[in-house]
Parts: C-alpha cells; sequence; structure tokens
C-alpha cells in the first residue's frame, strides 16, 4: 500500500487509476462452482489461478520449443523461463536498459505480462529487437483484451497497466521494426492471455 501511494504521489496520472481499482475492488465477488474457486465480475466469472502470477507457466512448454541458446526474460519477477537471464526492475538493468547485452548479441527474448506495464513500450520493444542477432527469436506472453480484470483501472491492476495490447497493435509494430511472425494466437488461452512469435529478419 505504502508503495502504490509513493508511486501516485511521483506520477498523478496514476491517482485516477488507482481510484478506480480500489472502487472495483469492492464489485468483484468470490463464487465457487463445483468445488473450484471463480472471481465475478461484470456478470463474467474468471478462474481463482488468475489471481496468483506466475503467468509464463502457462506457455514456457511453447516457449522453450522456440526459445533455445542465450536469452532474457524481460519482466521475470519470481518465475523466469527457464535457461533465460531474468531482468527485473532495477536501476542499472530493466525493460529500458539493457546495457549489459550488446546490440545483436541475443538469440532470443522472452517476455511475459510486462509490456502492458510500460508507458513507453514502443521504446522499449524497439531495444528488445536491437539486442536480437539476426535469426533471433522475441516471445511476447501478454494478456487478452477480453480480461477485464487487468484492464487500466480494473480492481486488480489499478494504474500498474498502462495500455491495452492486442495482436493487431503489436504485430505491425514488430513487422515495422524487422520481425517477421512465426506464429501468434490472437484468443486468450487458460491463463486468459495470448502469444506472438516473431523473429528479426533484419
Amino acid at each position: 500500500m505504502i508503495t502504490q501511494i509513493m508511486q501516485m504521489l511521483a506520477d498523478p496520472k496514476l491517482i485516477i487509476p488507482h481510484m478506480l481499482g480500489g472502487l472495483r475492488r469492492l464489485m468483484v465477488r468470490k463464487i465457487s462452482k463445483d468445488g473450484k474457486l471463480f472471481y465475478q465480475y461484470k456478470g463474467e466469472l474468471y478462474p481463482g489461478y488468475l489471481n496468483h502470477g506466475n503467468a509464463q507457466s502457462f506457455i514456457s512448454e511453447k516457449a522453450l520449443a522456440y526459445c533455445d541458446g542465450t536469452g532474457i526474460d524481460v519482466g521475470a519477477d519470481r518465475w523466469p523461463l527457464a535457461g533465460a537471464i531474468p531482468i527485473l526492475n532495477e536501476a542499472t538493468q530493466n525493460a529500458y536498459k539493457l546495457d549489459n547485452f550488446q546490440d545483436g548479441s541475443l538469440d532470443y527474448i522472452f517476455s511475459s505480462h510486462c509490456l502492458e506495464h510500460l508507458g513507453n513500450w514502443q521504446d522499449a520493444l524497439a531495444l528488445w529487437i536491437r539486442k536480437l542477432k539476426k535469426g533471433g527469436i522475441i516471445f511476447l506472453y501478454l494478456p487478452h483484451e477480453s480480461m477485464k480484470l487487468w484492464h487500466r483501472g480494473g480492481p486488480w491492476v489499478g494504474g500498474h497497466h498502462k495500455w491495452r495490447p492486442t495482436y493487431k497493435i503489436v504485430i505491425p509494430f514488430l513487422q515495422k521494426h524487422g520481425v517477421e511472425i512465426l506464429e501468434f494466437n490472437p484468443f486468450r488461452d487458460e491463463w486468459w492471455s495470448f502469444h506472438i512469435v516473431g523473429k528479426k529478419s533484419a
């Protein structure tokens, strides 16, 4: 709570989304159905496990089929992709600052539920692509737009999510920056998320 207050004071634009998130938390109901926990919000039921973190566990098998060699997991938190160098939100190294890695040096970059936290996501994503070798893989795992609890100002994220990624926004950006799309799933999976896989071609 103290951290959230400090963030709001540092960036007044966060005050309204955080306040909305707090108010909307009152609208979330816990429901037990067939012995399983769900959260009900705006007429929709969301599985209880969505509130436990570790989203990458739902996509790691597919990600590891693409992510081989030397790579990083941007925004890894406590659950980095196996074999990846975790990139946390630290002053010396973070989603916007990857000075420990030369341009064109990485075989892959994996990121799970990080891009939506970045206000300047275009700068960050362009940086990630620059760090990849030609032929290197970028694997993005992102919250699906249908997951209302994760919307900016929503009850679970308040102002922590800066925008709402969709494949219609992210894929053209990747292509414009020399990334060939190998695979993507526009639909929500079990974690109410979607993935995009690309290969740096230029």
